[in-house]
């Protein structure tokens, strides 16, 4: 928790996304079936990334597509470690421990106005680099663009539409 008071101090945006979903969460987390080990840190990571309505989501993901190219640049200079942190460990407990083959996983969709992406070859794998809000339903993800949609199976998402912001969006 110092680390992340530590990192609010020097991130006013990521402050204020924080406590503003941590009022949220207590209402939010009423009712909710969640995995044992799931701590309000994790619901508050999840409901602090889903809020589009800031910018913080995708600074996060600039962040974590950058940073990651050495240890001494991870260390000095990505100024979200602990909301990395809580937001990667929410998404391991909330998609629990089962194994996955290459024909199973969960079919979401993406949609992306600015970037246009064709692949070499259908089904080929394809790695995005960073957390990517995706949707159950591909109206919804139309929705976000049409420049490319992405019809993704994977066995790294987590259900987290009971956490979203926007929980129409059902990511």
């Amino acid at each position: 928790a110092s680390l992340l008071k530590e990192e609010m101090a020097h991130h006013a945006l990521l402050r204020e996304s924080w406590e503003a979903a941590q009022e949220a969460w207590e209402h939010r987390r009423q009712g909710l079936t969640l995995p044992p080990s799931f701590k309000a840190q994790h619901g508050i990571a999840v409901m602090v990334y889903t809020n589009s309505s800031n910018t913080l989501y995708w600074e996060l993901n600039q962040a974590v597509r950058t940073g990651g190219s050495s240890r001494e640049l991870y260390m000095r200079h990505f100024p979200f470690k602990a909301l990395h942190f809580y937001l990667t460990r929410a998404l391991q407990l909330l998609r629990g421990s089962g194994g996955c083959s290459r024909d199973l996983g969960e079919m979401v969709f993406r949609g992306m106005g600015s970037l246009r992406f064709e692949a070499k070859r259908p089904g080929d794998s394809v790695r995005l680099g960073q957390f990517a809000s995706s949707s159950l339903d591909e109206a919804v993800a139309h929705r976000f663009g049409n420049a490319t949609l992405f019809s993704l199976r994977t066995c790294f998402g987590a259900p987290i539409e009971a956490l979203s912001v926007f929980p129409k969006e059902r990511e």
